[in-house]
């Protein structure tokens, strides 16, 4: 039994350029895979899976960049932020002039909707600037249920003089070049080890593990599988520490992979 960990954003979907859902051949090919007996699973740093991507069946989601796992519907671990760490990612935010969005199972927290970099956030990823509904704008760190938060600056210094005064707290993905920004979460897993508990747990050898990827949040992924297979369009340092660099997202690279590695009999 083989497993494969798939990254959403540049490598399943790109919403930047409208691709909201995989190719139906894509689609095709991960069914046909599972159906020899491997495993199909999310690895994310979203919190929920978009709606292209339902239809597709996947045994598993590593969500939040490893600190929300469900594998046959059942959740193995849920890692929710603290009062105290919300509060005190809240003042440091504040110092630094960050813009938070905090995410749960059950809501959405931001002030800051009509932000320039919070817009530029929404088309990154969600492929529309319309401002979404639900959100709560004003809120204090006892209202808040996340279990993560993306906040957003305007330098990479800021950023980084952020991070520093969280790094020993909680777990951080830093982004320091494109739209600036981290993904903080409580202490706890990260994708990539996530993905190892996960196949580990599920009694698969390293060596039939792969993972796609395209950013800088996929490297300690990468480095813990048994192959990791960066998308055409990924960052140069993913690309350097790959086994397989496959084609673009939207030019049909999981295929191209799925073919050289698994052979003709996935259609």
């Amino acid at each position: 039994m083989k497993i494969v960990f798939f990254d959403i954003d540049g490598t399943l979907i790109n919403a930047q350029e409208g691709m909201m859902q995989p190719r139906h051949q894509t689609k095709q090919v991960l069914k046909d895979f599972q159906k020899q007996g491997n495993k199909i699973v999310i690895a994310s740093a979203r919190g929920a899976i978009p709606e292209g991507l339902k239809d597709i069946p996947f045994d598993g989601y590593v969500l939040c960049d490893g600190h929300y796992i469900i594998y046959n519907n059942e959740i193995l671990v849920d890692e929710v932020l603290t009062t105290p760490e919300i509060q005190k990612q809240m003042e440091v935010y504040q110092k630094y002039q960050g813009r938070p969005m905090f995410y749960g199972h059950h809501g959405e927290w931001c002030d800051c909707l009509d932000d320039e970099l919070v817009v530029k956030h929404r088309v990154m990823f969600q492929g529309t600037d319309q401002r979404p509904e639900n959100v709560v704008e004003r809120y204090e760190a006892q209202d808040v249920d996340a279990i993560s938060c993306c906040v957003l600056f305007e330098t990479v210094e800021q950023m980084w003089k952020a991070y520093h005064e969280l790094e020993n707290d909680m777990t951080i993905v830093a982004y320091d070049h494109g739209l600036i920004r981290m993904d903080v979460y409580h202490k706890g897993f990260k994708k990539g080890t996530a993905c190892k508990y996960l196949y580990q747990k599920l009694g698969i050898d390293q060596k039939d593990t792969y993972a796609f990827g395209d950013g800088v949040n996929d490297m300690e992924m990468f480095e813990l599988v048994g192959h990791g297979i960066a998308m055409g369009n990924a960052v140069d340092c993913l690309k350097n520490i790959a086994e397989f660099v496959t084609d673009y997202v939207d030019c049909a690279g999981i295929d191209k992979a799925f073919y050289k590695y698994f052979g003709k009999d996935l259609s």
